[in-house]
């Protein structure tokens, strides 16, 4: 493989390593520190880019999709309008991928991680040739790509520090499903020491409260905290974890020993699979058109072996069929030229489908039945009752439930208030329960608590 340069931008200045790939190892011909305004200047005869940058606009989200919305460009078109419509002022560029499991019958959830495509592109300016931009991402996908080579546990956290920055994420199966990048305000090194630490773990306390479910047994640190004897020990007196080094040393030759930890975010951007890169559409359509020019030039030069095969007679023939390559190449060039994104007309088009779509299932009582399938399958209510008035839905349920056994009510009023929590993060709801322990009676109301047509369409936004 051709010699390359894996990039990540810190701040003010940028991390440069050369590298050649050769037997699935990864090895460092140069290393260099740059000041950003010198780095156009150094990188003006070199190619082939793997650029990982600092991104302040980072918009992930999980949002529900209907299923009836099969086809993958009406999908993209659902979520940039879902995206758009929460942040109106971005120009939105971004990826997605389906969680494998439906929310109800009728929507599927798929996660989106979208950047601001202006910003991020005006990032690159020090690339002079766009066309030898290879991948570019931003610098929490270039940890998960290092820490995914490194660390082969289920679940775990990676913590990456540089200066007053801070980067953490959360991984299970492979897959990113938290980040966070904070940098504190401290200005003495004792300070920034001690608010790095309280940082992170805070941090980790809400990651283990937030997904409740996983058990992360593992904190990897890498850059500036791996260096720091203070910082670790903090995190391990406050949170019950195993504390480990991001250590790429296995795959990664002439750097050694704690050389490596500088350069953790420029080593990661150099593996990056495709499905966590961000492509700007200008960058793809120069990519698109110079794949397109390599491959006509191939076609003639073979067009031109096999006339020459049969004689040199055929000249013009091949002449002719150059001319025609040459008029197909300028109709390529001007549709490429006048090609256009969808229409104001036709967005809005989609956008009233969409809203007539919405309002049609907001009226109709299938997502509170989902909702509180949950609670039904517990046990079956004595009464439920719903009303759609004006635009607002209602619901009542009462439950009423004998037992011959106390810790069968015990059991049962755990399991309903579990349930009850679960349901509150999706319906904003509100109980009311009468719990008889000598005779053995649970009762419980659960009625809305405001309008559910809005508070489910704060959830949708």
């Amino acid at each position: 493989m051709a010699n390359f340069c894996s990039i990540s931008i810190l701040n003010n200045f940028a991390l440069v390593l050369s590298l050649e790939e050769k037997k699935n190892k990864l090895i460092v011909l140069d290393v260099q520190e740059i000041e950003l305004e010198q780095l156009a200047q150094y990188l003006n005869n070199k190619k082939n880019f793997y650029i990982a940058l600092e991104q302040k606009f980072e918009y992930s989200e999980n949002i529900e999709v209907p299923t009836a919305i099969a086809n993958s460009s009406n999908i993209r078109n659902y979520l940039l309008y879902k995206i758009k419509k929460a942040n109106p002022k971005i120009d939105i560029l971004f990826n997605f991928k389906t969680i494998q499991k439906q929310t109800n019958e009728e929507n599927t959830l798929i996660n989106v991680e979208a950047i601001d495509e202006t910003t991020f592109l005006k990032s690159l300016s020090f690339i002079k040739d766009l066309s030898q931009i290879r991948s570019t991402t931003t610098n929490k996908f270039a940890l998960l790509a290092l820490a995914n080579k490194c660390i082969q546990v289920k679940s775990y956290i990676c913590v990456h520090t540089y200066a007053k920055t801070i980067l953490i994420i959360a991984i299970e199966n492979k897959e990113l499903i938290f980040s966070r990048s904070t940098e504190v305000q401290s200005q003495t090194p004792e300070t920034i020491q001690m608010d790095i630490a309280e940082n992170i773990t805070q941090t980790l306390s809400y990651i283990n409260n937030q997904f409740r479910e996983i058990n992360f047994k593992t904190v990897a640190l890498s850059g500036s905290i791996a260096l720091d004897d203070v910082i670790p020990q903090h995190i391990t007196m406050f949170s019950n974890v195993n504390i480990s080094i991001l250590y790429p040393n296995t795959f990664i030759e002439n750097l050694t020993n704690e050389e490596p930890q500088e350069y953790i975010l420029s080593l990661g951007s150099a593996l990056v699979p495709k499905e966590n890169r961000f492509v700007p559409k200008v960058i793809k359509g120069i990519q698109q058109f110079n794949l397109l020019t390599n491959s006509l030039l191939l076609l003639s030069l073979l067009l031109l072996i096999v006339m020459g095969y049969f004689s040199f007679n055929k000249f013009k023939d091949y002449e002719d069929l150059l001319q025609k390559n040459q008029i197909l190449k300028h109709r390529y060039i001007t549709a490429y030229r006048h090609t256009k994104m969808l229409s104001h007309i036709e967005l809005d088009k989609y956008a009233y489908t969409i809203d007539m779509t919405n309002k049609y299932l907001d009226k109709t009582p299938t997502d509170i039945l989902i909702a509180v399938k949950p609670l039904m399958l517990l046990d079956k209510p004595s009464t439920f009752q719903y009303k759609y008035e004006q635009g607002k839905i209602s619901f009542t349920m009462d439950f009423d439930k004998q037992f011959s056994r106390l810790v069968n009510l015990y059991k049962f009023e755990k399991k309903f208030n579990r349930t009850m929590e679960t349901i509150s993060k999706n319906i904003l709801i509100e109980k009311s329960v009468s719990v008889d322990y000598k005779n053995l009676l649970y009762k419980a109301s659960i009625k809305t608590k405001k309008n559910i047509q809005h508070h489910k369409r704060e959830r949708r936004q």
